[in-house]
């Protein structure tokens, strides 16, 4: 059998937020960012309304390599930051990452 290859269109920025303690005792929050290539989705219209029952609104998905992924909260894409809402695995390679816009 064979892998089927998928390209990836669109470049993000996975964002996970570190939090340290200062020699202060304050603490201090650090955004580290990793660019990943992914494909940009549309959200499906049962994923949108179902959401929004729920209180939040999905904007967009992205698949990503499941290899790329280090439990990030957030992404950027085209300067829009979104949070990552839920994830999907579609198979062994290919992580559906759904997001709603942060505001």
């Amino acid at each position: 059998h064979y892998v089927v290859s998928i390209m990836f269109r669109d470049i993000i920025e996975l964002i996970s937020i570190e939090h340290e303690v200062d020699e202060n005792g304050f603490e201090i929050k650090n955004e580290v960012a990793t660019e990943v290539f992914a494909n940009k989705k549309s959200i499906r219209a049962s994923e949108f309304y179902e959401s929004q029952k729920l209180g939040y609104k999905l904007a967009i998905m992205f698949e990503i390599r499941v290899w790329d992924f280090d439990n990030q909260e957030y992404l950027i894409h085209e300067e829009i930051i979104y949070k990552i809402e839920r994830l999907y695995q579609k198979n062994s390679e290919i992580l559906e990452l759904v997001c709603s816009k942060v505001v």
